[in-house]
Formats: structure tokens, C-alpha cells, sequence
């Protein structure tokens, strides 16, 4: 049929499902505080700052057996802190090179160098701290280098 042509064609609709809305409102990506990971370094997106009040200093903690990331809101005078914010009039989350910390985490996750791997976030409490878990079992990730994006599942 010529897409130009003046008669509309009439179909059947059998067999064809309605897609519920629900499938269409997926939070944006934005919206939901992540944590990315390349073979070198790490970043946050707005919203992990925003989610811990936009703190100068976290502190990370990894749990290697179930592949988790947690944010603690940390001052300078902690040990540990690391610095998580560009410096600036509006808070801005900044990559932290990191090659020790993220080439022990690819080699006891078992994944690739080539890839880039991202998880959301949400806010947890212990010890009546708040703070962010990264769960980094459900993850997405893609191929690292310039338009090549191919998705990886799991």
C-alpha cells in the first residue's frame, strides 16, 4: 500500500495487547541517585549529592561477598574521607580517579575491563546515620569507548 494513497486500510486487532501505563512511568534516571564504575575511577550523579544533603565528604565502604557500595556523610578530620563534590558555587559530584579501589573491585566482581558498570542508589539508616547503599548485583552496563555502547546484561 502506497503511504500516500487516500483509502486506510482496516485490521484486525486480534492478538494484540494493551500496554499498561505503568510500564511507561519509569523514574528518570536522574531522579534516583547512582554510582558509576570504570576500570579506573568512580562518579556520582545530583542526586546521590542531593541525597546526603549535598556533604562535602563521604566515606566508602565496600561489602565484596554481596556487591555493595555504602556512602557514609563524613567530616575531613575522618581518616577516610574522600571528596565527593567539585568545588563551586553549585554542588557538583565529580569522578574520583581511584585505579587501586576499582580494579580489586572488576577483579573480585569478575567483570570487564572494557565495560562501564552503574547501580541506583537508596538511602539506608544504621546507627541513626543516614546513608547510601549502591547494590551493585543489580547493575547496568555497557561497553566503554567512544559511541560504541553495547548493553550488557546483569
Amino acid at each position: 500500500m502506497d503511504m500516500y494513497s487516500t483509502e486506510i486500510q482496516e485490521i484486525s486487532k486480534d492478538g494484540f495487547q494493551v500496554v499498561s501505563a505503568e510500564m511507561f512511568q519509569c523514574s528518570q534516571r536522574s531522579a534516583a541517585p547512582s554510582m558509576t564504575l570504570w576500570f579506573n575511577s568512580i562518579s556520582f550523579n545530583k542526586a546521590a549529592l542531593i541525597a546526603l544533603n549535598n556533604c562535602e565528604r563521604v566515606r566508602i565502604e565496600v561489602n565484596i561477598e554481596k556487591k555493595m557500595i555504602l556512602l557514609i556523610p563524613v567530616t575531613a578530620k575522618d581518616k577516610d574521607n574522600v571528596r565527593w563534590m567539585k568545588t563551586g558555587k553549585t554542588p557538583q559530584a565529580r569522578r574520583i580517579e581511584c585505579s587501586p579501589f576499582t580494579t580489586l573491585l572488576y577483579k573480585n566482581w569478575g567483570w570487564d575491563k572494557e565495560y562501564v558498570y552503574r547501580a541506583s542508589g537508596r538511602i539506608v539508616t544504621s546507627d541513626k546515620k543516614v546513608m547510601l547503599l549502591f547494590e551493585f548485583e543489580d547493575k547496568e552496563s555497557w561497553k566503554f569507548g567512544g559511541s560504541t555502547k553495547e548493553k550488557q546484561d546483569g
